[in-house]
């Protein structure tokens, strides 16, 4: 029962005597502090008489207070109901935490906030919500199509707060500036990120949205320079057949030698049949320059049909990678935002769509390149 009982002690002397004693004794002390002109410390009950015995009268120890597992056990066993406290507590803290307090919407100016935090109240993201019970990815798919105006919504929840995110629409591409000779334009439409520019007049600022051919930097003293990232959604359709036959090469080969007469008679000492009954054939004729005779060579490969059953699963990885590696491939250097990819069954088919949001540079320059001189 003692073990694990810690007493606080104040020790009033000479503190070179205490720590001689500590040290002698070999006594467990911890949280150690001086305070009030005294020393206050932790001694195990255990080592109190040994410490004693060290101080030999020199100093005066006294007992503040008393702490520890066993002492805690046995008033919770005289005293059960002061279990109910801390469990209450910890309902509480689990029913706060498991919900939602606090929705906000964040966007440039001029989105229509109010019919956002309607909609959003709608598909179950409100105050009070169950964490466990909602789906961010599809509330901000659901969003757009609500309210009108809108070129995206994503929906973030950290915590007990829920965060929308939301652009508006794409609006007409603006007039290019006079002398827009040199000018950077946009590749393609998009949510704009970050400005940088190099030379040159900005045109846009983060929060805009852009057109395809919009001009998004003015040029000065005939040319432009920088960076314009945007947030751009691309989606990848692809169909496989739930079944299908695929044939490979077994690496069995076998030759055939014919001659072809005059009269169209053909010789073939090796017989006429195919070696294999699946094969695959190529032929190397030589015509004798005298007469018309033909020496030919058939090579055939051994083939082996395999019967292929794609799954919903194997659709979804090699439809994911397909996108991917054309991600890489379209927009080298871009920043992966999100990727969803889709499947569904129609009739023999699987059909998957991966839809891709990725952050990347769309200035580009007439001629093509990133400036114009």
């Amino acid at each position: 029962m003692a073990e694990g009982i810690w007493l606080r002690l104040a020790y009033r002397g000479e503190g070179g005597r205490l720590w001689r004693a500590i040290a002698e004794s070999g006594a467990r002390v911890r949280r150690i502090v001086q305070r009030h002109g005294q020393i206050e410390l932790d001694v195990p009950i255990g080592d109190l008489m040994a410490l004693r015995r060290a101080l030999a009268g020199q100093g005066r120890l006294a007992v503040l207070g008393h702490g520890g597992w066993p002492l805690m056990l046995r008033a919770l066993r005289r005293r059960p109901w002061r279990l109910v406290w801390p469990a209450l507590a910890l309902l509480l803290y689990a029913f706060a935490a498991g919900h939602i307090w606090q929705v906000a919407v964040v966007g440039p100016n001029g989105i229509p906030k109010a019919r956002i935090l309607a909609a959003a109240h709608r598909l179950g993201l409100r105050q009070g919500a169950l964490r466990a019970a909602l789906d961010p990815y599809r509330i901000g798919q659901q969003i757009p199509l609500q309210v009108p105006g809108l070129i995206f919504a994503a929906v973030r929840v950290d915590g007990v707060r829920a965060v929308i995110y939301a652009a508006p629409d794409w609006r007409p591409a603006k007039p290019e500036p006079p002398a827009a000779r040199g000018a950077l334009f946009a590749a393609e439409r998009g949510y704009v990120t970050r400005v940088v520019v190099l030379q040159g007049l900005p045109l846009v600022k983060s929060g805009d949205t852009v057109v395809r051919g919009e001009p998004l930097v003015a040029p000065r003293g005939g040319s432009s320079r920088g960076e314009v990232f945007a947030r751009v959604w691309r989606s990848y359709h692809y169909t496989f057949p739930v079944r299908s036959r695929r044939s490979y090469a077994t690496g069995r080969r076998a030759t055939r030698w014919y001659i072809s007469l005059p009269m169209g008679r053909q010789w073939t000492p090796q017989g006429s049949t195919k070696p294999f009954g699946q094969a695959r054939r190529t032929a190397t004729i030589w015509r004798i320059p005298l007469g018309s005779v033909e020496v030919g060579r058939y090579t055939y490969v051994e083939l082996r049909t395999l019967k292929v059953v794609r799954s919903a699963t194997y659709v979804e990885l090699r439809a994911t990678s397909l996108a991917l590696a054309t991600v890489k491939r379209s927009m080298p250097g871009a920043k992966l935002l999100a990727l969803r990819t889709q499947v569904r069954r129609v009739g023999g088919n699987l059909q998957a769509v991966v839809s891709v949001e990725a952050e990347t540079d769309i200035a580009h320059a007439k001629a093509g390149g990133r400036t114009q001189d």
